[in-house]
């Protein structure tokens, strides 16, 4: 608490002795392209306005449908976008800096009335999806907004918790609970493909980590959905993350420099030399927190140095003709040794043990894609991935602290994939498009473990490898009845080759525009999930062939969502909405041995359960009511208040009703933030939430045993203490000649709050011992623009 308060008086005398600079006489570049809403074609003679310039300062987009407009003035700006026939739109509050050229891209929707007048007044929907077919339970991510929000760290899950609905697992990992469900039902997707966890640390079969490896810098506006998703998305039942790579700059070099707790960075993007508008864009990043641990700071992890690096790039190559060819690309690796420290608590070892572990991995993924423009109204897209995660951990352990230590554990996973996707999309006129796809995924599994038995015998209780194939393919139609209604429809099918099972799942949504400012929509689909890959491929020198056949022919999870909303729009930058939802799951795979096994549980801890045997007997349901009321940035003040009141239910083999692990209960979440002159930013936060589910330890059995004993009976009946975490972030931005930097520090629970972790026996001491998570945590970054 004193060394918060104490950066706090430091950063707050930086901010008022520090020197405002003369941003009246920077200007900068601001450029982009033009597209049809429809059809994502680009759209000629489109006119763009830098709003209250004067004199005014305007140009048209060309036949390639790019625009630039020269000599704006650095700071906050607002630009209109019109053309006959189509809905203007407003973009306020683009945040322009004297180093790097501004790039807007936006799209445009055709009008469905008839336009008497040339002059219409503009709408716009802030906040609302990139994805048109995307009408409930959506959003979009916004890259200024997650520079802004305090305690987020640069990282797009960590941004979503302060959205309705969505609670953190802890401190320490992004995973994210949404409305209920296990972190492992969220699907990444990057450029519109599939991906694996963009996460350094993360484990086979999860979909978080501690820090992860998108780069916010190379970011662009994407979307969150988190319920009753459109047709195209699918082998998902939480939410989706739908990101995209912004391009580079084609006209000229740009560099950037950043170091803080993410790491220290270094970005170059420029032009490629193929044609006008080929550019590249590239990121390189070197873990830093050795110097954190030498500084004090904990993370919770000891002595244990999390290390790590990781690339992000991009090269864009449009063409006139042969239409758009895209090569992506995100890696890294990590690596971290936790060692015995009997006068320090690990979170990553079993209290009173006394063992050492490494643990080593790598996540990479490359996707192809090429976009062809058969006319001004229909496009296809091919694309091919390929991706590949590994993980490798091994244990030592030692009788006491004089022995030397002995491995007595490790395991070895890989899991390949390879994806193909097609998709064509016509707008047929102003009310109708539809949307087609194809999709391949084909899965390569290898898994080997290795342990030390009494009579010190290595033996595998896992060691497999496998091959599987998903098979999916969509159709959406959008239908705009008049500028009221819409509707938004379509089928996913699934067919998994490895059990021949299927799935056939219809999606639909309709809004209705109640008045100018409110905005009724409904929306329901049937999803499907495979269970996590390396289920189905377990062996068990224990178990027999029935059980291994068994989880082979496990069928999809599945749900049916069920939600309504309501969004009313309070003025032109603020706005109210309430959202009600139901989540009816069966086929979750339970075990008819262990009548409260549920793979819906799956997530709460490291790595995937070696169970075999297993069925599709299980079901669950997650309810719950959201409240969102927003005031986007204006004037330079923003706020964002967020209730969710939800239960989280599952039902193993047994038949009985329990709460997951994730049944929270609630989560509130309150944060405002106020831009000062341009270039000062307070942002606060506080989050309020339900404590985490744990099965009772049974203190007197445990002490009999000698190790710990769960009341196994009471699954999930107990909940730690209600988390809170007040976040405080101090930001300074300066614009020279050619330079920007930007200062920041992102005090997280600002006051030391002691949120518990986990209670577990202590088999040296015999009591039942709390460990708490990560305290006070000061993320200070520095970013250079040139």
């Amino acid at each position: 608490m004193k060394a918060s308060l104490i950066i706090v008086f430091i950063v707050l005398g930086i901010m008022t002795s520090s020197k405002m600079y003369a941003q009246e006489n920077l200007t900068q570049t601001v450029r982009g392209t033009v597209l049809d809403l429809g059809a994502d074609y680009p759209m000629i003679g489109v006119n763009v306005v830098l709003i209250g310039s004067d004199p005014i300062l305007a140009t048209t987009s060309d036949i390639n449908g790019n625009y630039k407009l020269e000599n704006v003035p650095v700071g906050r700006q607002a630009f209109s976008f019109s053309f006959i026939g189509y809905k203007p739109v407003t973009i306020p509050n683009v945040l322009v800096n004297s180093a790097k050229e501004t790039i807007l891209d936006i799209s445009l929707e055709e009008d469905l009335e008839t336009l008497e007048e040339a002059v219409v007044k503009a709408e716009e929907e802030k906040g609302k999806a990139e994805n048109d077919l995307a009408g409930v339970s959506s959003r979009s991510l916004s890259i200024d907004e997650l520079s802004r929000f305090s305690g987020s760290t640069g990282d797009v899950a960590r941004m979503a918790q302060n959205y309705a609905g969505v609670s953190g697992a802890s401190d320490d990992r992004n995973d994210i609970v949404v409305r209920g469900n296990s972190p492992s039902s969220v699907l990444w997707r990057m450029e519109g493909v599939d991906i694996p966890s963009p996460n350094h640390f993360s484990t086979l079969g999860a979909t978080g980590g501690p820090i992860s490896m998108l780069n916010s810098n190379n970011l662009r506006t994407s979307d969150f959905l988190s319920s009753a998703f459109p047709s195209e998305y699918g082998n998902v039942l939480g939410a989706v993350f739908d990101l995209n790579l912004r391009n580079g700059n084609s006209e000229k070099y740009e560099f950037l420099g950043q170091i803080g707790f993410n790491g220290f960075e270094g970005g170059i993007e420029g032009p490629l030399g193929i044609g006008k508008q080929a550019s590249f864009l590239v990121n390189y990043r070197y873990s830093t927190l050795g110097v954190f641990y030498a500084l004090g700071i904990n993370f919770g992890t000891g002595a244990a140095i999390p290390q790590y690096q990781d690339l992000n790039f991009k090269i864009n190559v449009p063409t006139d003709k042969a239409g758009k060819f895209v090569l992506w690309g995100l890696g890294g690796n990590s690596s971290i040794d936790f060692g015995y420290e009997p006068d320090e608590e690990n979170l990553f070892t079993n209290v009173g043990s006394i063992e050492e572990s490494q643990y080593a991995g790598y996540t990479r993924m490359a996707g192809f894609s090429h976009t062809y423009f058969f006319n001004d109204k229909t496009s296809s897209k091919f694309a091919i991935t390929a991706s590949g995660t590994s993980a490798d951990f091994a244990v030592q352990e030692a009788d006491t602290d004089e022995d030397p230590f002995e491995e007595v554990f490790s395991q070895n996973s890989l899991q390949n994939k390879l994806g193909i996707n097609w998709t064509l999309k016509s707008k047929l006129n102003a009310k109708n498009k539809i949307k087609v796809g194809a999709i391949l995924d084909a899965y390569q599994i290898d898994i080997k473990n290795n342990i030390l038995d009494t009579d010190e015998v290595w033996f595998s209780t896992l060691d497999f490898k496998g091959d599987a194939s998903l098979y999916r393919g969509f159709v959406s139609w959008q239908h705009r009845f008049n500028e009221k209604v819409r509707l938004n429809t379509g089928i996913h099918g699934s067919y998994f080759g490895l059990n021949k099972t299927s799935s056939v799942e219809p999606r639909i949504n309709v809004s209705y525009r109640t008045s100018n400012k409110s905005t009724l929509v409904v929306g329901y689909g049937l999803h499907s999930q495979l269970q996590p890959i390396p289920m189905y491929f377990i062996t068990d020198r224990f178990a027999t062939l029935e059980e291994e056949q068994a989880n082979r022919n496990l069928n999809f999870v599945k749900s049916n969502h069920a939600v309504i909303s309501w969004d009313y729009g309070i003025n032109e930058n603020a706005r109210l909405k309430l959202e009600a939802y139901y989540q009816q799951i069966f086929n979750a795979a339970v075990d008819p041995l262990d009548g409260d096994f549920s793979l819906l549980n799956f997530g709460a801890d490291f790595g995937f359960p070696s169970r075999l045997g297993l069925n599709n007997d299980g079901k669950g349901s997650n309810v719950g009511v959201e409240l969102t009321l927003e005031r986007f940035l204006n004037k330079g003040f923003y706020y964002l208040f967020t209730a969710s009141v939800f239960d989280s239910k599952f039902e193993g083999s047994n038949s009985i009703e329990r709460s997951t692990f994730f049944n929270s209960n609630y989560v509130f979440n309150v944060l405002a933030g106020k831009e000062i002159n341009l270039n000062k930013t307070l942002d606060a936060k506080i989050n309020f939430s339900g404590g985490r589910r744990f099965t009772p330890i049974d203190l007197e059995a445990s002490i009999a045993a000698g190790e710990q004993v769960r009341d196994i009976s009471r699954i999930y009946e107990g909940q730690l203490d209600p988390y809170f975490r007040p976040d405080f972030k101090i930001g300074i931005r300066k614009n020279g000649k050619k330079v920007t930097q930007t200062f920041f520090i992102d005090m997280q629970n600002i006051i030391g709050y002691d949120n518990i972790f986990s209670q577990d026996y202590n088999e040296l001491t015999g009591e039942i011992q709390t460990t708490y998570q990560r305290g006070f945590f000061p993320d200070v970054r520095y970013q250079i623009l040139f």
